[in-house]
């Protein structure tokens, strides 16, 4: 049976560690992952560059994007819009790569019920990262001490809701400790995309022969 298996949604709530679990992932290159650069409202942090971290554009483009069905997904995250395009996913695929999805919850339960109502559901493979408490998730929220108690409580709050919709992801990886966490998500990829992997170090093998 032909593995349908295509790209790769992670979410968790802010706080949770997705930007520090990601990084060993990305180290490993046989995992052939690809991050999806998103399109987004925001203005560039410093540092931010256009195309790498995210694809900013006007309000006028990210409204035009949307009226001709171009997003995967959209959501407004404390006053401003990201999306992803369906152009940034195709892309990554040809070039051989698994497309990697760090999302907001909402973005990424979008995806599902879109790839659920088209039948294509199995494609995805969804990961929502969790904090071993809340507690412990509001502990690591203030400890960033660049927010100020209204920003933070925001936060917290929509948390809350974005744990509440944990159950309709695939799998869910409790972030206790970031190499074991890292790890786990290392052989979810490699069960879920052994076709893809298999076969890229069998093509890479073949030529050192």
């Amino acid at each position: 049976m032909e593995n349908k298996r295509k790209l790769i949604i992670f979410t968790g709530p802010s706080g949770v560690g997705k930007g520090t679990v990601e990084k060993p992932l990305f180290d490993d290159k046989e995992l052939k992952l690809k991050l999806s650069v998103s399109i987004t409202t925001r203005r560039p942090r410093d540092g931010e560059i256009d195309g790498v971290h995210y694809y900013f554009v006007s309000q006028e483009t990210f409204d035009a994007c949307l009226a001709d069905n171009k997003l995967i997904e959209y959501s407004m995250h404390f006053d401003n819009y990201y999306g992803t395009l369906y152009s940034e996913i195709d892309r990554i695929i040809e070039q051989g790569k698994i497309p990697f999805l760090e999302i907001e919850t909402n973005g990424a339960t979008q995806i599902i019920d879109n790839y659920r109502k088209q039948g294509r559901e199995e494609e995805i493979v969804s990961i929502f990262l969790m904090p071993p408490s809340f507690k412990e998730l509001e502990r690591r929220i203030i400890g960033r001490n660049t927010e100020s108690n209204e920003v933070i409580n925001k936060r917290l709050e929509k948390a809350k809701e974005e744990i509440g919709h944990s159950t309709m992801f695939e799998y869910v990886v409790i972030n206790n400790d970031i190499d074991t966490t890292a790890n786990e998500i290392k052989k979810i990829i490699t069960k879920e995309f052994e076709y893809l992997l298999k076969s890229k170090k069998e093509n890479t093998e073949g030529r050192k022969a």
